[in-house]
This record gives C-alpha cells, structure tokens and sequence, in this order.
C-alpha cells in the first residue's frame, strides 16, 4: 500500500503513519518515522516517509532512486507509457533494469500532454524530491523543471545526474564512457596506446550516489529551513574527483603517471609507494594479490615465506627501503609463493592478517564466503528468473536490515493505486488511460519478441 498522509492533514505536514512507527510533524520538519515503544529493537529505514518521483532511465538515475528508495523512501519511477525506461530494451535481456529498479512503485505516464502534467503537479504537492537523470534542460523544456516546481512546493528538492556540473559545457550530452575517458580514468586504466573503461558502470552510480547524498543533506537542512534545493551530480566532475590523487601528483612532479596497464602484475605495484602489493601466481594456476603496507605486515610475510635473513634487515626496515627493490622483493616471493596452492597460500595469508585478495569474476562472488554467510545479498524473482542481487554496501546496527519490499515491476504496474491515492476517481484513472495518458501494462521488457 501506497503510503498517505492521516486524514484532515496535508501530506506535508502533520501526522504519517508508519505501521507501528509514528512522528508528529510541524510543517518545515523531516517527513520520517521514529521508533516507537512497542516490541521491536530496531528502528525502521531511515527515509521511510520520504516520497521520491524518479524520472531516470538506464544506470546513474535508476541507481540513485535505488539507493533512496532501500533506504526507505517511497519511491514513484515515472516512465513514458509506450517506452518504459530504456534499459527494459537493452541487448543484455533486462539485467541493468532487474539490477537498479527494486523497491520501487510503478506509474506510466506521459509528460508531454497536458493532463499529463497536470497529474505530475499533482505528485510534486505532496512529493519531497524529484530524482532524474534526463538529458540536460528536458524538464525545462517541458515546463516541469525546478522553478516550475518549486512554486508548486517551496519544500520540493529536484536532482540532476547529468555530463557536466554548470559551465561551458554544462548542456552537452554525456555517458559514462565518455566521463571515464574525458576525466582521465580511462588513461590511467589502461595501456599507453589504448585507454580503457573501467568494467563497470561506476561513474554513473559514483554520481548517483554523490547526488543521492546531496538529497539527504538537503532534507536534513530543510528541517530548519523549509527550503527546497535544486541539485546537479556531474558525471565528469564525479571522475576528475576520483583521480585527485594523479592530479596532484602530476602536480608534483611535472608529468602524468604512467597508465596502469603498462606497469607489471596488476598494474598497481610501481607506482603505488608500497614495497610489496601485487598479484603473485600460486601453483594450482591462481593468482592472490598481497599488499604490504607497514612492518607488521612484512615480518609477518617474511615469516610465512621462510625470510629468516630479511625480516629484521635493516635493509628492508622502512617502506620507503623495499620501494626501491621492489623487483627484488617481487623476485623471491613470486617463487615462493608458487610452492603453494592458492587455498594454503590465502588460509597462511589470513592467519597472519596480512591484507590479501583473490581474483573474483562475477560467476564466483556468487559462491563467495563473506557475501553468502553475511547475509550481503537480496533475492529477486523477476522475468523468469530467481537472482542475487547486492545489498546496498553499508551495514546499521540500529536499523531493520534491507530488503525487497518490491520486486522490479512492469510498465505502470502501480498506475491505478497511485492515481486513486492521489484523488483521482476510477472513472478519471479509466479515461486517462483511453487518451493514452497512462498505462496500466504486463510488459516488463521492450524490443522483445511477443512484447
């Protein structure tokens, strides 16, 4: 059920019912649920009251509604009623959409006609934010951007996952690739003749996460002011921001790190400052990557390997000392190392608490250790498939833990109940749809034969 503000109170203030949670609200407070007194010990999701119109398609916008909305917030994904979002069409049979698109309620809804927008002004009453990731100036374009809204609700918070922050190229069109590429991520990910991306969506998620924090400070400080925000997340700033550390040092030495590519093992272990922190080889045809980062870690590596006469060196005694011979130091552990396999190799690794990793694909963190017993990940029973799907990566002792409150839905799968819990008749929500206002479909993905 769609949540709704008690009786005789406007949804943006007054009282909301939260099950077995309940805060009374001045109008200018958070919308939210406290725990209450009864038999449970944890508190409810933080955003729980906290309604969000996400109007996003593909990864950055439908990642950051997905953050919100497992946090608790309510969140509305507004899509075109013949289209959806375009990732119900993409080549990879719907998996970016069942990945960024649980917890969520459904409304078709098209924008671009006039009852169109007049039910979407209704939502932006009673709504908190506005979370999209739509081509620069589209809102704008169709009289539905932050000044409009705000007028419609001085306390509305609009967010924008967009190429760039304001400025000379503020309305250009952009992608993640080309943000990897422009920001200098590529470069350093790659080789010297051929930069790479990274291989996942990060800057699109880094940016709807960054934006997505930008929303949270914005209703924590509406709470004293009663102010609504206006907020970009740029996809180029969010890499540029990433590769802080490469600028300064280009900085300080007057030239560009070499890409990682180019260096040896995993690419990290030149340039990175630590005397040991690389990929070794095992015996059974494994890799693990070992990173030592104090004297603790070395004499504990030179104890497992059987380093007698280098542990207490003074020749190796400072970081700084095994940075200049890493290529020694690389030498002897690589073949020491090669005497184990990579299950005795990593059981001796984690009993010295020297840091150590091995080398996942996406197939094995599916069977992995720590996700599997820590309980890291949700259930999703979506197109014909039952899939694993992560949590978000952060853990809170006081709070009820995450979960799929809703499975991720078809086109307008919620049309009919947010139209009614808005005021509209059944007869009103029935003649929407005749005009192709709204939708109310089966269709789950786009492009497909039989669809």
């Amino acid at each position: 059920m769609l949540p709704q503000a008690k009786p005789g109170k406007k949804r943006s203030g007054g009282y909301r019912s939260c099950g077995n949670f309940t805060r009374e609200f001045e109008d200018g407070g958070i919308r939210g649920c406290a725990m209450s007194n009864e038999t449970t010990h944890k508190q409810r999701l933080p955003l729980e009251g906290i309604r969000v119109l996400e109007l996003s398609h593909i990864v950055a916008g439908p990642s950051g509604g997905m953050i919100l909305a497992d946090l608790g917030a309510d969140v509305i994904k507004i899509e075109h009623p013949d289209s959806g979002d375009t990732s119900r069409g993409s080549g990879n049979n719907g998996a970016t959409f069942f990945t960024y698109n649980r917890n969520k309620k459904y409304l078709a809804l098209d924008l671009r006609q006039a009852k169109g927008k007049a039910i979407f002004e209704r939502l932006v009453k009673n709504a908190d934010v506005v979370f999209n990731n739509f081509a620069p100036g589209a809102l704008d374009r169709l009289g539905l951007g932050y000044e409009w809204g705000r007028r419609i609700n001085p306390r509305i918070i609009y967010c924008a996952v967009k190429g760039f922050l304001p400025g000379p190229f503020g309305d250009r069109p952009y992608l993640d690739e080309l943000a990897q590429m422009a920001g200098g991520l590529a470069f350093l990910t790659g080789l010297k003749d051929l930069p790479l991306r990274a291989g996942a969506s990060v800057t699109d998620i880094g940016a709807a996460t960054y934006g997505a924090l930008a929303v949270v400070a914005s209703l924590f400080r509406r709470h004293s002011t009663g102010i609504g925000e206006s907020i970009e997340a740029g996809l180029y700033e969010t890499v540029v921001f990433w590769v802080g550390q490469a600028i300064t040092t280009a900085q300080m030495t007057g030239k560009d790190a070499m890409p990682r590519g180019e260096r040896t093992s995993s690419g990290m272990d030149d340039k990175m400052g630590w005397g040991v922190y690389r990929l070794f080889p095992t015996k059974d045809g494994s890799q693990v990557f070992i990173a030592v980062t104090g004297n603790r870690h070395w004499a504990a590596l030179c104890d497992l390997l059987g380093f007698d006469d280098w542990r207490d060196s003074t020749e190796f005694n400072t970081n700084r000392k095994r940075s200049a011979q890493k290529g020694r130091l690389a030498e002897r552990i690589k073949a020491a190392v090669l005497q184990y396999d990579f299950a005795d190799i990593t059981r001796k690794l984690g009993e010295q608490r020297i840091p150590y990793a091995p080398v996942n694909t996406p197939m094995t963190l599916l069977s992995e250790q720590h996700l599997n017993e820590a309980r890291r990940w949700l259930g999703l029973d979506v197109g014909g498939h039952k899939l694993k799907v992560s949590k978000l990566p952060i853990a809170m002792s006081e709070t009820q833990d995450f979960e799929v409150r809703e499975q991720p839905g078809t086109i307008g799968n919620h049309t009919d109940a947010i139209l009614a819990e808005i005021g509209y008749s059944a007869a009103e929500i029935e003649a929407f749809k005749a005009e192709k206002v709204v939708a109310a479909t089966g269709t789950m993905l786009t492009d497909l034969p039989g669809e």
